[in-house]
């Protein structure tokens, strides 16, 4: 299987309080990880982090990851919306 026929863009849906879907997520990441070349391993650890520490102020976030077969580089991108803050006065 040559670089271009593995996985190389996944979304997956990271909700902080939510068991079973952070398990999806877990799942899913490691699919992805998985299936990647073996001279092409990220480490993942500050990534997780950082959607802990935004889930607990941000609870839903889409988590896309690409990986460029010309590069030996991961991309990530998160996607996620703000609350409105409400309006005061008249």
């Amino acid at each position: 299987m040559t670089d271009d026929d593995r996985i190389q863009e996944i979304t997956i849906h990271y909700v902080h309080d939510d068991i079973h879907l952070r398990r999806d997520f877990d799942h899913r990441l490691a699919l992805f990880l998985r299936a990647q070349p073996a001279h092409r391993r990220w480490d993942i650890t500050p990534l997780v982090d950082a959607l802990d520490q935004l889930g607990r102020r941000i609870p839903s976030v889409e988590v896309t990851l690409r990986r460029d077969p010309a590069r030996a580089e991961l991309e990530v991108s998160l996607d996620f919306d703000l609350l409105r803050i409400p309006r005061r006065g008249p």
